[in-house]
C-alpha cells in the first residue's frame, strides 16, 4: 500500500532552531501543525520573544496595525491598534503554550556555529557552553535587528553616568528628574522620546539627520472596537485589508506615489511647527520618503515643541565624562545617556558562524554580499534555512516570516517523507533570482536619494530591502519552493556515518 511504503520511508528529522522570537515560534508553530515534533529551539536570551524581549525600552510598541502584526493561525483580542512591547510578549508566550512547544524551548543557550558534515550529511551545533549536537535541519531565527550598533566614539567608556542602548534597557536606572540625551533619530528614538519627556528635567535629542515622521493613528481600542473585530472572521478581514493598503500605498518604485506623500508629509511638518521656523527647517528631510525608514508616530513632533526638550542637529563627536560633546566642539552635560543608533542589519547572521559543503564558511562565500534565494536559503549550504535572511526588510516582517516558516516546514515534512537526505537550492535558481532581484532594486530610485540608511552591505549594494510587494512574496514562497531545490536522499555512507558517530549531546568542546 501507498501509505506503507511512505511509512517506512519516513524517518526522524531533527530540527535546531536558532532563536525564540517572532520568526522562530512561527517556524515551530508550522511544524507542530504537521505533526513534526523533533525540534530544539535554542533562544540566548532567558526568554522568549526575541526582539520584544530585548526591546524594553518606555514607549516600545510595534509600528504595524496588530491586527497583522500577529500570526494567520493565531487571533487574538488586542486592546491597542497597535500593540505595545508587554501585550506582544504576552502574546507570543501564549502561542508557545497553546502549541505545546514549552518543553522544546532551551533559554539562555547561544549558538556559536552550525557545521555541515558531508558524510553523516548532518549540522553540528554548538553552543556557547561547548555542547554538540548533530541535526538534519538548521533554522537560524536571529532576526536582522538583534545586534545594537555601538559608536565608537572616543571616550565613550569614560562617561561617569549611565550609557545604554536602547535594545539593552536598563530599568534599575531612575531618570525622573534627570538630563538625559537621546542620541538618533529613528524609529526608537520617536518612540522613547515622547515616553520619556514627562519624566525628565531637560532632554536633549540628538539628531544627525532627520527622517520622514508619518502620523500613526494609534490608540486603544474601545469595548465596542473589541466586540466588533471578534466578530467571526472580522479579524482576518482586517489583516488582509491592512496588509493591500501597505501594498498600494508603498511607493517603491511609483515616483508619482512618492512625491505625493512627500508634499502631504511636508505639510504637516509645516502646519505642526508653524511657530517654530528653526524646528520645520531641522525636521524636514532633503531625500525622498522611504529612503530610509519612514518613522511612525503621532508624539514625536508634540515632544519636540515642549519646554524641556532640544532638538541638537549635530553629530556627535565624543563622549566626556559628563556628557556628550557634538561635532561643532561643544559639549552638552547630562546624566544619562540612551543609544538609540540602530542594528547591525547588514551583517547577517552576525553572531553565528555556518559551514556548508567542502567546509565552505558562509560569511567567506558572502564576502561583503549577504544574499539569499528569497532571503532563506544559500546554495552549498544543505538543510539550512534562515528567517528574515537578506532582502526581506521594508515589509511587515510578521507576515514574511510566517511565508519563510511555511517555506521551511514543507522542506522538512518532504525530507520525513522521503527517509532523509538534503534539500539545497540550485545554483541556476539562486543566479536567476538574484538577477531580478538586483534589477528591481536599481529600479528603486527613493532608496538612492541622499539618506543614511542602513541597508547597504561593505560594498555599496543593497541587501537588505525588499523591493516588491507582500503579495509577490507569498506566491513565490509558496510557487518556487520546489522548482527552485534538488532533493538528494540520505545515502547509505551517511546512515553508517552517523551509526558510528552517535548522536547525543557531548559536553566539552573537545568532544565536539
Amino acid at each position: 500500500m501507498p501509505g506503507e511504503r511512505e511509512h517506512a520511508r519516513s524517518r526522524t528529522i531533527d530540527i535546531a532552531i536558532i532563536g525564540a522570537g517572532i520568526g522562530g515560534i512561527a517556524a515551530a508553530v508550522n511544524l507542530v501543525r504537521r505533526d513534526i515534533r523533533t525540534f530544539v529551539i535554542f533562544e540566548k536570551s532567558a526568554g522568549p520573544g526575541g526582539t520584544w524581549w530585548d526591546n524594553r525600552y518606555p514607549g516600545a510598541e510595534c509600528d504595524v496595525p496588530s491586527a497583522l502584526y500577529s500570526y494567520s493561525f493565531k487571533s487574538h483580542d488586542w486592546t491597542r491598534t497597535h500593540a505595545r512591547q508587554a501585550e506582544i510578549q504576552a502574546y507570543i508566550e501564549e502561542t508557545i503554550d497553546d502549541f505545546g512547544i514549552r518543553a522544546n524551548l532551551r533559554f539562555g543557550t547561544a549558538v556559536e556555529s552550525a557545521q555541515w558534515d558531508d558524510q553523516r550529511q548532518q549540522y553540528l551545533v554548538t553552543t556557547a557552553t561547548g555542547e554538540a549536537r548533530w541535526f538534519d535541519v538548521v533554522v537560524s531565527a536571529v532576526g536582522m535587528l538583534n545586534v545594537p550598533k555601538i559608536p565608537d566614539w572616543p571616550g565613550i567608556d569614560s562617561f561617569e553616568g549611565p550609557l545604554f542602548h536602547s535594545a539593552r534597557w536598563d530599568p534599575a536606572v531612575d531618570l525622573d528628574g534627570k538630563c538625559v540625551a537621546v542620541v538618533g533619530a529613528g524609529a526608537s528614538a520617536a518612540q522613547v522620546v515622547p515616553a520619556l519627556q514627562p519624566r525628565v528635567t531637560e532632554l536633549l535629542s540628538f539628531q544627525r539627520e532627520p527622517g520622514w515622521v508619518l502620523p500613526k493613528g494609534d490608540h486603544d481600542y474601545t469595548s465596542d472596537q473589541r466586540a466588533e473585530l471578534n466578530r467571526f472572521g472580522r479579524r482576518k478581514l482586517e489583516r488582509w485589508r491592512v496588509l493591500r493598503a501597505m501594498d498600494k500605498g508603498g511607493g517603491r518604485g511609483d515616483p508619482n506615489v512618492v512625491a505625493a506623500q512627500r508634499n502631504r508629509l511636508e505639510t504637516r511638518i509645516a502646519s505642526v511647527f508653524e511657530d517654530h521656523p528653526e524646528l520645520r527647517d531641522a525636521l524636514t528631510p532633503d531625500f525622498q520618503p522611504r529612503c530610509k525608514r519612514n518613522v511612525l508616530s503621532d508624539g514625536f513632533y508634540a515632544a519636540l515643541l515642549e519646554p524641556n526638550v532640544r532638538l541638537i542637529t549635530r553629530s556627535v563627536e565624543r563622549i566626556t565624562p559628563r556628557g556628550v560633546v557634538d561635532d561643532r566642539g561643544e559639549e552638552h552635560e547630562a546624566d544619562i545617556v540612551v543609544l538609540t543608533t540602530g542594528f547591525q542589519a547588514a551583517n547577517f547572521l552576525g553572531t553565528l558562524r555556518v559551514t556548508g559543503r567542502g567546509g565552505r564558511d558562509l560569511h567567506e562565500t558572502w564576502g561583503d554580499d549577504p544574499k539569499a534565494f528569497l532571503g532563506i536559503t544559500v546554495p552549498g549550504f544543505p538543510n539550512f534555512y534562515m528567517l528574515y535572511g537578506p532582502n526581506t526588510h521594508g515589509t511587515v516582517v510578521s507576515f514574511v516570516l510566517e511565508r519563510q516558516a511555511e517555506f521551511v516546514a514543507r522542506d522538512v515534512r518532504r525530507l520525513r517523507r522521503g527517509g532523509g537526505g538534503t534539500i539545497e537550492v540550485r545554483q541556476a535558481a539562486d543566479v536567476w533570482y538574484q538577477r531580478v532581484l538586483q534589477e528591481a532594486i536599481d529600479a528603486v530610485e527613493t532608496w538612492k536619494s541622499g539618506c543614511h540608511n542602513f541597508y547597504l552591505s561593505a560594498s555599496g549594494r543593497n541587501v537588505v530591502q525588499w523591493p516588491w510587494t507582500h503579495r509577490r512574496y507569498h506566491v513565490w514562497a509558496r510557487l518556487l519552493r520546489r522548482w527552485s531545490s534538488s532533493y538528494r536522499p540520505l545515502t547509505r555512507a551517511a546512515r553508517l556515518a552517523r551509526q558510528e558517530g552517535g548522536s547525543d549531546f557531548s559536553t566539552s568542546r573537545e568532544a565536539a
